[in-house]
C-alpha cells in the first residue's frame, strides 16, 4: 500500500547536503556516510521512501564514482542494499503479473547464455547488472505499487536540483578538476554526461506538466518548466536543444488538440513575435550571437562533427557486426559483453584509440541481443507497459502522457542505455507517468 506523502524526507536532505559538501571540500570519505545511510535506510525506512531514495540518486550517479575505495560506484552498494530489502520484506508478500515475470526471466537467461561464446561476459559487471535489472523489473511487474508517482517525481526533481547545484559548486571550487581542456565547456551536473543530465531535465519538465488537454498549468509546473529548460541549456547539448524543441512543440499541439484554429492562431502569434524581435535586432545593428557555444556546435557542415562522431561509430559497429560469425547477428554479444568484444575488434583493426560505445540504444540492442533478442526485449517492454495499465486502470490515456516516452526514445538515438541499470528506473518512471490518472 502506498504510504502517505511526507515532506522532504531527512535521508534526502542529508544526502543532498553531503553531496554539496563534497562539491566544496572534495573529500571522498564524505560519500561513505551516504553509503552507511543508504544501508541503514534499507533496514528501517518504509519501502516507499526507499524507492524515493532510489530515484533521488539517479541524477547524482557520477558523484559516487569520484572515489578509489572500490572498483565499483559506491551508489551501487546502496542499490544492492535496497534490492536486498525488497527480497527480504516485500517479494514474499505480494503477487506479480506472471506473463511479465516469465519474459523477464527469459531476458535474464538470454543475457547469461552469452557466456557460452563470449568470454567477456564473465565479469562482476554482468552479475551486478542482472541483480539490479531484476530489482527494477520485479517492481514493474509487482501488482503492489509501493510509492505513488507523485512521490517519485518529487524525488527526481530534488535529485536534479542537487545534481545541478553540485555541478555548479564543483565547477566554482575546483575549476581545474571539473573542466576538461576543450574548446566548448559543457555542463553535466552530477550525472556525469551532458546528455544524461539533459534527459533528466526534460523528463522532470514533462512529469510536472498536465497530461490532459487544456488543463490549467499551475505556477509551480510553469516554474519547473522554465528552470529545467535553463538547466538543460547549460549542457550545450545538440540533443537537448533539438529534442526539447520537438517535444515542446508536440506538447503544444496535443495540449490544444481540441481546437485546430487555436493551434494555428498561437503558432502564427509566436511566429510574428519572433519576426518582430529579429527585425528590431537587425534594425538596431545588434549582431547575431554566432559566438554562442551551441551555435558553434550546429555550425559545421560535416556529419561526423555534427553528430559528435556518432555517425562514424555507427558505421564501424555495423561493419564489424556483419563480418562477425552469424551467431552474433542472431543472438548478439550480450548487454554486458558487446563493449569489450567489439572494442577488441576495433583495437585489432586500429580504428579507435580508446573504448568506444555505440552511443545509440537501438544499435546497442542489436549488437547486444541480436535479431532474436530484440524481439524478446521488445516483448519485455510491451508487458512492462501493459502490467502498469492493468494495475492503474486509467479511464483514458491522452497523447500528452506519451511525451516522456517520446523524449526517452529520441534520447536513445544518442545514448547507450541498456548496460546502465539506472536507465531501467527511468523507464519505470516513464511507465508510471503514462498511466497516472492525474498530473
Amino acid at each position: 500500500m502506498t504510504q502517505t506523502l511526507t515532506k522532504v524526507p531527512y535521508e534526502l536532505l542529508f544526502t543532498g547536503g553531503v553531496i554539496l559538501a563534497f562539491a566544496v571540500f572534495n573529500v571522498p570519505i564524505l560519500l561513505l556516510s551516504v553509503v552507511v545511510l543508504g544501508i541503514a535506510s534499507a533496514l528501517v525506512l518504509p519501502f516507499n521512501r526507499i524507492l524515493s531514495f532510489t530515484i533521488f540518486l539517479l541524477p547524482c550517479f557520477e558523484v559516487f564514482t569520484r572515489t578509489s575505495y572500490l572498483p565499483i560506484s559506491l551508489v551501487t552498494l546502496i542499490y544492492i542494499a535496497f534490492f536486498g530489502r525488497y527480497l527480504l520484506t516485500q517479494i514474499t508478500q505480494t503477487t506479480f503479473f506472471l506473463p511479465g515475470v516469465m519474459v523477464l526471466l527469459m531476458v535474464v537467461t538470454f543475457e547469461l547464455l552469452h557466456v557460452i561464446y563470449n568470454p567477456v561476459m564473465y565479469s562482476a559487471k554482468t552479475l551486478r547488472w542482472v541483480m539490479l535489472f531484476l530489482f527494477v523489473a520485479l517492481l514493474i511487474f509487482d501488482k503492489n505499487k509501493y510509492a505513488s508517482f507523485y512521490e517519485l517525481r518529487r524525488a527526481l526533481l530534488y535529485g536534479v536540483i542537487v545534481s545541478a547545484t553540485y555541478g555548479l559548486m564543483f565547477h566554482y571550487f575546483h575549476p581545474v578538476d571539473y573542466m576538461n581542456i576543450d574548446k566548448i565547456k559543457r555542463f553535466s551536473g552530477g550525472a556525469g554526461d551532458p546528455n544524461n543530465f539533459g534527459l533528466y531535465c526534460l523528463l522532470t519538465l514533462f512529469f510536472y506538466l498536465p497530461t490532459m488537454p487544456k488543463e490549467s498549468i499551475s505556477y509551480k509546473g510553469f516554474s519547473i518548466m522554465l528552470v529545467m529548460i535553463l538547466l538543460g541549456s547549460l549542457t550545450v547539448s545538440r540533443s537537448f536543444f533539438l529534442i526539447s524543441a520537438v517535444s515542446l512543440f508536440l506538447y503544444f499541439v496535443f495540449y490544444f488538440r481540441s481546437s485546430i484554429n487555436e493551434v494555428i492562431f498561437r503558432l502564427l502569434l509566436a511566429f510574428n513575435i519572433v519576426a518582430v524581435l529579429v527585425a528590431v535586432a537587425y534594425l538596431s545593428g545588434i549582431s547575431m550571437p554566432t559566438n554562442l557555444d551551441i551555435v558553434k556546435r550546429f555550425s559545421s557542415n560535416d556529419l561526423s562533427a555534427l553528430t559528435g562522431a556518432r555517425s562514424v561509430i555507427f558505421q564501424e559497429y555495423v561493419a564489424v557486426l556483419i563480418n562477425l560469425p552469424v551467431i552474433f547477428l542472431i543472438f548478439g554479444a550480450g548487454i554486458n559483453g558487446y563493449l569489450g568484444y567489439f572494442n577488441h575488434k576495433f583495437e585489432q583493426l586500429g580504428l579507435f584509440s580508446e573504448v568506444v560505445g555505440p552511443h545509440n540504444t537501438f544499435l546497442e540492442l542489436i549488437v547486444s541481443f541480436g535479431l532474436i533478442g530484440c524481439i524478446l526485449f521488445f516483448a519485455f517492454l510491451h508487458f512492462a507497459f501493459y502490467a502498469e495499465k492493468i494495475r492503474a486502470t486509467p479511464t483514458k490515456v491522452y497523447r500528452l502522457a506519451y511525451l516522456p516516452l517520446i523524449v526517452l526514445a529520441m534520447y536513445s538515438i544518442s545514448l547507450q542505455n541498456l548496460g546502465k541499470y539506472g536507465s531501467y528506473f527511468i523507464l519505470m518512471l516513464v511507465i508510471y507517468h503514462t498511466y497516472n490518472r492525474r498530473s
